[in-house]
């Protein structure tokens, strides 16, 4: 009996050191694979640049991710919920429109200083007509988690009277998005103060009140 526990207590560890191998190996494919893509774009990297950086085997990716449209799905997936709980700290800080959105400028700008020039939905869209059908999936439902954020925002704003704008939020904050995604691929040539003038021109854009 003794020998019995000692057993299963050895192999529940074992499984534990196992799992918890796993989950960290995929959190740095997934890393890689982010700063690969934001940086690269969906055609610009392989599983041979992360098998690199992680001293591993191509085939170690494919075990947990067979085909690269799985990976960046999966990596797609992940930034929405990431992004989806940051909005959610950011509303339950009681912070005013303006300093919500101000942190949302403030991610724009630490992901670049990352040398991410290009936003994660903004990451596919030169290909998405010839992307997999579950990348696409993952990007718009990525893309509309933003625009609904910024558009539900912009809106708060409006009524409390921190922003002034015509038009409505949703097509307010399409243009934001759009003008960011944009600014993000020039200043990783033009330099950071592109984006930090693209930032104080969408500002004064919807009447921004310091």
């Amino acid at each position: 009996m003794y020998i019995g526990r000692n057993y299963s207590i050895n192999l529940l560890t074992d499984l534990f050191v196992i799992m918890r191998d796993m989950n960290q190996t995929n959190q740095q494919i997934l890393h890689y694979a982010s700063i690969f893509l934001q940086s690269r774009g969906y055609n610009g990297f392989s599983y041979k640049d992360i098998s690199q950086k992680l001293g591993i085997k191509n085939a170690a990716i494919h075990n947990y991710y067979p085909k690269k449209e799985d990976l960046v799905a999966a990596l797609l997936e992940e930034s929405r919920k990431n992004i989806a709980a940051n909005f959610a700290q950011i509303v339950e800080s009681g912070g005013s429109a303006s300093e919500q959105l101000q942190s949302y400028f403030d991610y724009t700008l630490r992901e670049f200083d990352e040398g991410k020039c290009i936003c994660p939905p903004g990451s596919v869209i030169l290909d998405f007509e010839e992307l997999p059908e579950k990348v696409q999936k993952q990007n718009l439902l990525l893309l509309d988690e933003i625009l609904t954020w910024i558009s539900r925002v912009l809106k708060s704003g409006m009524e409390q009277g921190e922003f002034n704008f015509y038009g409505s939020p949703d097509e307010r904050a399409e243009l934001m998005v759009g003008t960011l995604i944009g600014t993000r691929q020039l200043s990783s040539i033009k330099g950071r103060k592109t984006l930090i003038r693209s930032i104080s021109l969408i500002k004064s854009d919807i009447g921004w009140k310091d």
